[in-house]
């Protein structure tokens, strides 16, 4: 109960968040279409109507046909042949065009839809890399979830479009022609086809609106099935090396349970409507037919006008059986295309301004003036925050977990920015800096760093992509990597496999340094970048320090205190505040913050 209640206040945040009405997603989708493709939806709208013209007409040669043709009105027993050559000669016309007109209708509809599909998921792919680490890192923002973004919904889109997105016009059309002929033809005939239509359709928009709240739910929850896969999937090795399997199991199983049991709710659904449909229509049929026969025996109508009477009634329902159709799928879709919209038209928390400057040639001076910054307004994670790094300066910050270090260089990075104060860089505000120019004058390396799929040399290569494979191999040789990259089979061109999982945490750090070093940035930031690394490999690490960090303004994180005390400066984060900061030595001597980390890291464990 109390997990079905926690999905339940779930799918509502998410209502609440994605709510577009349906009419505004048709609107969007429908001009996000035309922006991208405008000379083809110019082309299939002409077709469309070009069609839509023809059906008009059809219905009129057989009324026509019948009452003048066949029926002998000048005085022919055998009828007009004459009219019936001509009569069928345009309908051999009206059909090859119409043929030709739905043939390249699909053509082009398959091509918008394939092409939509690609722009949708080229321009979510460029959102997702603008939009900042405050989307990112939120919590209901898993890798699954954006990858369900990009292919589910994408797909989901495209078969929306593929399947009549662009028709909906064209039947609309076709509809409002059929039904205003059907009056011209036998008003009695059209009042009685229509008699039981308002109640059609209250019932039909009751159960579509139930419907797309399921399939609302479902898009939902599809989503969070591909998070959980993703998250198994990546965390395999934890999983067994725990041996939870059948708890990881278990969970899965119950976020697939919950997708099935809304899928069927739907299925149900979906499979009553069209029985419900043709019911009303085989009545109304039969009332039709009764009716038409009491009309002909008064002379009121002629048989062809009845006939062309029929084929308007199917013109009438059969676009309308094509808009519920669409309308059932749009059902499906409209959760992932208002998932997709919102995520296109958000805005993103980081923007460069109009007039924002290239930052060539900075020496790397970097001050932090009064910088406050929350997520929340009552929750204050940096309070006043003033530092001076002067040009080449080495400084650490130190402090526990949670202390507000790592947003300290995100700021200066502007993965955010700050509530309140600036952060300047040669005396230049750092908001007033071209994003990309700002970022390409650092070399970040994490205590994580992630390696992309592909050789070594390519991964070093990433710091400055049109390096040169001697430039590659000399960064290398500076960060001690050269002696265990040639010892691997391959060498430079050794596969390091998915997140670099065939190299070390030693190895994939080195190969991190080479990537820094060889961008050669002014300003070096390290964020606990021998954190997780063995004695040997930090002894290698260390060395590779001194070269990396030679001639830089640096900042480095640290919880293992040995890796910065040379740095010229170092100062302890607490709360969010700054409350000491001096070299190792001054820190020591003041008995403080710092010396009391530094007493906890080598002390003798075996002294009591």
């Amino acid at each position: 109960m109390e997990e079905e209640h926690e999905e339940k206040v779930k799918l509502t945040s998410i209502k609440e968040k994605y709510d577009l009405t349906l009419l505004q997603v048709i609107r969007k989708l429908y001009k996000y279409i035309k922006i991208k493709n405008r000379k083809n939806v110019y082309l299939l709208v002409f077709f469309i109507f070009l069609t839509v013209v023809f059906s008009w007409f059809t219905p009129l040669i057989f009324k026509i046909l019948i009452d003048e043709g066949l029926g002998g009105n000048y005085g022919a027993p055998s009828g007009n042949l004459e009219l019936i050559f001509i009569l069928g000669i345009l309908f051999f016309i009206f059909t090859v065009v119409g043929v030709l007109s739905r043939i390249v209708q699909g053509y082009i509809i398959s091509k918008l839809a394939t092409i939509t599909m690609y722009n949708l998921r080229h321009e979510l792919f460029v959102r997702f890399q603008e939009l900042g680490l405050d989307y990112h890192e939120g919590k209901d923002k898993t890798a699954g979830k954006k990858i369900s973004y990009l292919t589910n919904d994408v797909d989901t889109i495209q078969e929306l479009i593929h399947s009549g997105l662009l028709m909906v016009i064209g039947n609309i059309f076709l509809i409002f022609g059929a039904l205003i002929l059907m009056f011209l033809l036998s008003w009695q005939l059209s009042l009685v086809s229509f008699i039981i239509a308002p109640s059609t359709f209250l019932v039909g928009s009751l159960l579509f609106k139930k419907a797309r709240k399921y399939f609302k739910e479902l898009r939902d929850r599809i989503s969070t099935v591909t998070s959980s896969l993703d998250e198994s999937i990546m965390g395999m090795r934890i999983i067994h090396s725990f041996a939870v399997e059948q708890e990881n199991l278990s969970e899965f199983k119950n976020s697939t349970k919950l997708e099935r049991e809304t899928t069927i709710k739907a299925g149900k659904l979906m499979a009553f409507i069209p029985g419900l449909i043709i019911f009303v229509i085989t009545i109304a049929l039969g009332i039709l037919f009764f009716t038409a026969g009491l009309l002909i025996r008064e002379g009121l109508m002629t048989q062809g006008s009845l006939v062309a009477f029929i084929f308007y009634v199917f013109q009438f329902f059969e676009p309308l059986f094509s808009l519920i159709s669409f309308f059932t799928l749009l059902q499906n879709s409209i959760a992932a295309s208002a998932r997709i919209i919102q995520i296109l038209d958000q805005e993103a928390s980081i923007k460069e301004e109009e007039n924002a400057i290239e930052l060539d040639g900075i020496n790397g001076i970097i001050e932090y003036r009064d910088v406050d910054f929350f997520y929340e307004e009552n929750n204050p994670i940096l309070k006043k925050i003033n530092i001076k790094i002067e040009e080449k300066e080495r400084l650490a910050l130190v402090g526990y977990t949670g202390a507000g270090k790592s947003t300290i260089i995100k700021l200066l990075s502007r993965f955010y920015d700050p509530s309140n104060g600036c952060i300047e860089i040669d005396g230049i505000d750092i908001r007033m800096v071209k994003i990309e120019s700002l970022r390409q004058k650092m070399g970040i390396v994490l205590q994580e760093n992630f390696l992309f799929s592909g050789t070594i040399m390519d991964n070093i290569r990433y710091g400055k992509l049109d390096a040169s494979d001697q430039e590659v191999i000399q960064a290398s040789k500076k960060v001690s990597a050269h002696d265990f990259i040639i010892e691997l089979e391959n060498g430079y061109d050794t596969e390091v496999g998915e997140r670099g999982n065939k190299l070390s945490g030693g190895e994939r750090q080195l190969i991190a340094f080479a990537r820094a070093l060889i961008a050669d940035p002014p300003i070096l930031i390290l964020d606990e970048a021998t954190s997780s690394i063995d004695p040997y490999s930090e002894l290698l690490i260390q060395q590779a320090l001194e070269t990396l960090l030679k001639g830089r303004t640096s900042i480095s994180i640290a919880h293992r205190l040995s890796t910065i005390i040379n740095s010229d400066r170092i100062v302890v984060v607490d709360q969010g505040k700054i409350i000491e900061q001096g070299t190792h030595q001054d820190l020591i001597k003041q008995g403080g913050f710092y010396h009391h980390l530094y007493e906890m890291q080598f002390r003798d464990p075996f002294k009591t």
